[in-house]
Order: C-alpha cells, then structure tokens, then sequence
C-alpha cells in the first residue's frame, strides 16, 4: 500500500498528507509572527487555539501544541518583566550614591535621582503663594533663576493639557478611521479579506449545484451541505458585503483569518477539506475549467473517453503481440483481454454508457491510481517497472535437447506492463519470445536442495523449430524456463561491450 511521506512523519492516506501540509504551513505563519518561545505569546496562541480545536488535525499541529504548552509554562522572576531592570542593573543599596531611604523612585532624591553633592542637598520644599523667581550663584558662580513649583498658572496649564489628552482620546481614533481609506496595508488588507469571501460564495454556489444537481439532493440538503464544505474555513464570508464593513472590522477579520492560517503572508492557504472538496466539482465538470476534452464534455467524461482510447492501442498491440505467436483471432484476444485486466482492473468496452457508469469507471481508476487530475496515467515503456524482463541486446537461448543458440533480440511491445514482446533474430533465422506476467505468486520451482524460485508467469517462444510454451522464472543471472516440469532450459543475457 502506497504510503505519503512528510518530514518525519508517513501517512496512510492522500487526506492526511494534506492536513499535515497544511498545518505546517499555518504553523510557519505562526512562528514568522509570534515569538513562541516568549511565555507570553505562547499563551496567547493556545488561548486562540482552544477557542478553534480544529485548527491542527495531524501529528505536526499536536507537536507544536506541545511545544506552546512547554513555552507557556515557563514563568520569568518576579520584577524582570518587560518592565524590570535593564540587563545588568542591580538595585543600589544603603549608602551608595542616589540612595535615599523613604524617597520615591521617580521622585527627586530617589533612586533615579542624581549622586553627588546635589544629592546630599535633599529635596527642595514647594514654595506656594507668588513668591518671584530668585537668583543663586551655582558652584561656578553663574546665576540661575529658582522658580516655583506649584502656581496657579503652571496648575491652570496642566489643567488644560489634561483636558486635551482627553479629547484627543476620545476624537483620535475616528479621525483617524476616517483617514485610514489611504493606508496602503489597510487596501491590501480590505482586498484580500474581499478576494476571500467572494471566492467562498463561488464556491458555496458550485456545492449548491453539485448536491442538487449531481447528487440528487434536495434544495433544503443541498444548501445544508453546502453550508457545511464552506464551514471548513476559519471565517464564513460568504454572505458579507465586505466593501461596506468599516476598517477596523475588516482588519479584525483579516487578523482571525491571519491566525487562523487561511492568509498567511498575504497568501491564501487552503483548508484540505476544500482541496477535497473542488476535486469532487471538478471531477463533477463544475470547476472553472471543464476539462480537456471537447466542448461540453465534463471532465470525467474525458477521462473516460482518453481511457478508452489508450485501452484500445495497448488492446490491438497485445493482439498483433500474440498473433506473431502464431495464435487465431480469437485466441489472441482472450490473451490480449487477460492482459487488460491485469493492467487495468477494468477493461471498457463500450462508448455508449451512462453518467452513472461512466462514473464508476472513473471512481474506480482514480482508487487504482490510473486516473490523477483528471488524466490518464500511461504505463511505463521500461518493462523492468513491473517485473519483466528487460533483454541484452544479444541472448543465448538453451533449451533442453536443443544445441544453445545466441540471438539479437529487440523490444517489440507497445506498453510492457502484463506482457512483454521481443523479436529475435539469427541470420536469416527469425523469432519471437513472450514473458507475461501473469504467474500471481502460487507456484514454486525447487532448483537444488537450498533454493527454490516463484513462477513469474506463462512463456512462448517460436522459432523455425515451432511454438515452444512453458513458464519463466529468474535463476540467478539466467531466466530459468519450465518446460513439462523440467526447469534445465534458460535464456542467459550475454554482455558484450563490442555492440
């Protein structure tokens, strides 16, 4: 069973691949943002996340979780916050220089105030009244003028200032909401939230036609369901005119869709649920292209139709490979047809189906992994891909009571994956060898005592001396052949650098 690899991780299914990948990408948004070793932002991203439990859905998201969880615990000292000391800074103790017992940190005379003889000077006492400014000579025998603290002038001007710190609180942020239209970021802000919900309401609509139409629902369920697939989003805009929604709200909701990981450096990232989702309108032919057929065609029915079409060269090549055996008609197509179904699991017949059929023809290749985005996916030409043989050049076929022959062969088959076709040639002697594929692991040969071999499948080899039918097996070097039992004849690759 085909297994998904991301990172340290494998998964089971396509669907878990893509809630892996998608978690990586909203957990890369995360930490270009955030600083997730701060305690702090820590925190506050798991507060978000347990408000949004889907947020993660895989192995990756539960690890960061985790690793938020270990960083929020993680408490800093008491007084070294944001706030505290300075690196370095140590508190000053009795008897240094700016230490004062009793005094206000931020007042004068306190631990912020300055050291030497100033200092010793203490604080100066607030002279009230109208007492006028005063001249002293300082140390170096300049004169500075003394003013007094508190007066009823200084008091009406801080009066005034207050009451403007006020107003302009209460007025600065509907002005500048108001002149906010000529932000650049908040433009690309508004533009992407409007890309965001315009194409859920596109897609919203599609769903609705899907189920309705499609599946068959009716209109109450279908726009249940509807609903729902468009619920997969962190935000449902679908119904929201955003170009009427005032900044600040569209720069919260961009904000959510940011931590949410559905934009992440002005980038949509889309939920994997949508992902699965427009895979089923496009598969439906409801997607903005309709596929890569002819007009009008849905895209399941051209993968169909290309199917068909490739089902029906490689079918003629495997019936003109085994009519070179010498085979009737009839033969060669029940060969050719048992071939198919090895290839194909499913073999199409006919061009005149129903949607219903042709569905479960699509459904069950895309299960197979023959049908990817809605093309076909061809068989490999090297016939060594699927456990064929892939001939020298130049062969030595040895084949019990026959003298040992050496032959140039060359690959004759249109798509060797069920069976492989070489034409042989020695002189004007000429031939044709066919290995199938089709031994399916239920039959062992015994060569010796220690070893023993799986039949590989059927083997036909016609020469001047006739048909020649058995099955093949790997022996070692050698491709062993089983002939009535006896598995003494092989075929040896012959490795000559002189080609």
């Amino acid at each position: 069973m085909a297994k998904y690899k991301l990172g340290d991780y494998e998964f089971e299914t396509e669907q878990e691949y893509r809630e892996a990948a998608a978690d990586l990408k909203r957990i890369k948004g995360l930490t270009d943002k955030y600083d997730i070793n701060n305690p702090q932002q820590a925190a506050k991203i798991l507060e978000f996340i347990k408000g949004h439990p889907e947020t993660f859905r895989s192995p990756y998201g539960r690890r960061f979780i985790h690793k938020l969880e270990a960083s929020a615990s993680r408490t800093q000292p008491s007084g070294f916050g944001q706030t505290g000391p300075a690196k370095g800074m140590q508190p000053q103790k009795p008897g240094q220089a700016g230490f004062t017992p009793g005094a206000s940190s931020d007042g004068p005379g306190g631990a912020n105030a300055a050291s030497g003889p100033a200092a010793k000077r203490g604080r100066n006492k607030p002279v009230f009244g109208k007492a006028k400014a005063k001249a002293s000579k300082s140390a170096d025998g300049s004169k500075q003028a003394k003013f007094q603290i508190f007066t009823i002038r200084n008091f009406t001007i801080g009066v005034i200032i207050i009451a403007c710190v006020i107003v302009f609180s209460i007025f600065a942020p509907k002005l500048f909401s108001l002149r906010s239209s000529g932000d650049g970021n908040g433009d690309i802000r508004r533009n992407m939230v409007t890309a965001y919900a315009k194409n859920q309401a596109d897609l919203k609509e599609k769903l609705y036609t899907y189920y309705f139409n499609v599946v068959g629902e009716s209109e109450e369920e279908a726009e249940r369901d509807a609903q729902k697939g468009i619920g997969h989003y962190v935000l449902d805009l679908s119904d929201r005119t955003i170009s009427s929604l005032p900044d600040s709200e569209v720069s919260d909701i961009y904000k959510e869709l940011s931590e949410g990981g559905d934009i992440q450096n002005n980038s949509f990232v889309e939920p994997s649920e949508i992902s699965v989702l427009k895979e089923k309108l496009l598969a439906a032919g409801l997607a903005d292209k309709s596929g890569n057929g002819v007009e009008g065609e849905t895209a399941v029915e051209s993968a169909i139709n290309s199917m068909m079409d490739y089902q029906e060269r490689i079918f003629y090549s495997l019936c003109y490979g085994y009519a070179l055996l010498e085979y009737s008609d009839e033969d060669s197509q029940e060969f050719a047809l048992e071939d198919m179904k090895e290839m194909f699991g499913e073999v199409i017949y006919s061009y005149n189906m129903t949607e219903d059929e042709k569905r479960k023809y699509y459904d069950s290749f895309v299960k197979k992994g023959l049908i990817k985005d809605n093309q076909v996916v061809r068989f490999s030409t090297d016939p060594t891909a699927y456990n064929l043989p892939e001939l020298t050049p130049v062969v030595e076929i040895s084949i019990k009571g026959e003298k040992t022959k050496a032959y140039q062969s060359s690959m004759i088959s249109y798509a060797p994956a069920a069976s492989i076709f070489y034409e042989i040639h020695s002189g004007k002697e000429s031939g044709y060898i066919c290995f199938r594929n089709n031994g399916k692991n239920s039959k062992y040969i015994s060569l010796d005592e220690e070893t023993s071999v799986t039949v590989q499948g059927d083997f036909f080899l016609l020469t001047k001396s006739g048909l020649c039918t058995g099955e093949w097996f790997y022996n070692k070097q050698d491709i062993g052949i089983l002939i009535n039992g006896d598995s003494s004849s092989m075929i040896s690759y012959v490795h000559d650098l002189s080609y």
